[in-house]
């Protein structure tokens, strides 16, 4: 049985997931989505074109043998290999990106979509060392290969600039030892006959098997008040993950909110801290709130490589408490640079005076600071936007009012269903992410018509659920307050 370096990265967060990815594949929950895959593809596919030399060695991924041999020949002929395949006697295999000639020595270089190096990349480029050591080849030297944060893109796509290459060689070779004896377990590891057992813990709940494995920890559970360690510890003490079985009174702060109201099924209000959050609004109010897409590869000129490009908006604007709304909306619809156009017309319909409501000020701020930053002739308007901006996610956040039914998470999408009717369920478009990854499609040509039109009317109602939302969570405020 083959042990690859997704196989090792796998084994080394948790060994028992090694061994159901083996065994049991049927359990799998969430594979890899197609955004992700295509973002590393077309990365991986810019980032060749620095080595015009290089030549791909064409083997399938499951022709392992094959890859390897191909990779040997080819070694001997050219400079510049692309997927590298290598292999040893006693299971290990791995693809390399690039495989580079350095006089009679071979570097290795990974490719990332990534904007900076990571430690699980560390990991990732030390066993492709090992592999390739073990397979015969002598490895001088090991590099990153990632997308470089600091670019800004001008009216040309300068991938030479793009791309930023670090040496990472010193920190493979710290970790060498400990690969080695890693790898030697896991290749025993996943070929044991029987279905190992492991202690769970919160870590879990990133796994692909959690389901599996955690299938007896209840929905929402201790793990979802505490961090990691403390979660731990309460868990292994109390031989339970049932918030029912824990003492309120052994806490404080918003774990003890939580535990106490989940544990009475009852809402937690304090009058007085709601009352201090309204007192802050002067009307009229402008509930705003953006959709944004994040592009690896930067689209427009004046961008950077996942910079948060703001798209869309939806503005609910109330004249007095408990007034009518009036909504005006902000869609891109070209594939084009969105923001001039959007931060024109926010200008327009934001008007000078009124709290300007948000849920989780920092990202609206941002994208604001940034469009001041591009659009000089903007700047003071979108700035003073920001100085009159309100952040609702603040008396939810702080328990000033929390629902049990909102699982310790302050999150818009589990308080509005508390309190009111609305929900996300059964839209077109469901969340942030998908509009994002669904947006980002239109903008690369890749839907038909008639799926932009059913884009463009889902992202309609998906942003302007967002800040009618705010309108009625307001409503909750105002009516716990009195």
């Amino acid at each position: 049985m083959y042990l690859s370096k997704s196989d090792y990265i796998l084994g080394c967060f948790c060994e028992k997931a090694l061994w159901l990815k083996k065994h049991r594949r049927d359990l799998l929950e969430t594979p890899e989505t197609n955004a992700q895959a295509d973002t590393g593809y077309d990365v991986q596919d810019l980032a060749q074109k620095l080595y015009p030399d290089g030549v791909m060695i064409e083997a399938e991924p499951w022709e392992v043998g094959q890859g390897a041999e191909l990779t040997k020949k080819q070694a001997k002929k050219h400079s510049v290999l692309f997927e590298a395949v290598a292999k040893d006697d006693d299971g290990t295999f791995c693809r390399i990106d690039i495989l580079e000639k350095n006089g009679r020595s071979w570097n290795l270089i990974e490719i990332k979509s990534t904007n900076e190096v990571k430690d699980t990349q560390i990991q990732d480029l030390a066993y492709q060392h090992y592999v390739f050591t073990q397979a015969g080849y002598k490895i001088k030297q090991c590099f990153i290969l990632h997308l470089n944060k600091d670019y800004v893109r001008g009216k040309r796509l300068s991938i030479k600039n793009l791309f930023k290459l670090d040496d990472v060689t010193e920190e493979v070779a710290e970790i060498q030892e400990s690969v080695s004896k890693n790898t030697d377990y896991l290749l025993k590891y996943q070929n044991k006959r029987v279905e190992p057992k492991i202690k769970i813990s919160k870590q879990c709940q990133k796994c692909d098997f959690y389901a599996y494995c955690c299938a007896k920890v209840p929905d929402y559970s201790i793990w979802d008040i505490f961090q990691i360690t403390t979660a731990t510890k309460i868990c292994e003490k109390l031989n339970s993950y049932d918030i029912n079985k824990l003492n309120a009174d052994d806490y404080d702060g918003k774990n003890k909110i939580d535990i106490e109201a989940w544990q009475k099924q009852k809402i937690h209000c304090d009058k007085k801290q709601i009352k201090e959050f309204l007192s802050q609004l002067k009307y009229p109010l402008y509930y705003l709130d953006y959709e944004t897409i994040q592009s690896a590869i930067p689209m427009f000129e004046n961008s950077s490589p996942y910079q948060q490009i703001p798209f869309q908006f939806s503005l609910h604007i109330q004249k007095e408490v408990g007034g009518e709304v009036k909504h005006i909306s902000f869609l891109h619809k070209e594939k084009s640079d969105p923001r001039r156009a959007l931060a024109e017309y926010l200008v327009k319909h934001c008007g000078k005076k009124g709290s300007v409501v948000v849920y989780n000020q920092t990202f609206e701020k941002s994208r604001n600071a940034e469009l001041a930053d591009l659009f000089p002739d903007l700047r003071k308007a979108l700035l003073a936007i920001n100085d009159r901006i309100v952040d609702q996610l603040i008396p939810f956040r702080e328990r000033a009012l929390y629902h049990y039914k909102q699982h310790s998470s302050a999150s818009i999408k589990h308080v509005l269903p508390a309190f009111t009717k609305l929900s996300y369920e059964n839209m077109e478009v469901h969340n942030g992410g998908e509009a994002m990854e669904r947006y980002l499609a239109f903008m690369q040509g890749k839907l038909t018509l008639a799926e932009e039109k059913a884009l463009f009317d889902g992202l309609e109602a998906y942003c302007g659920q967002d800040t009618y939302a705010m309108v009625k969570l307001m409503e909750v405020l105002y009516k716990k307050a009195k």
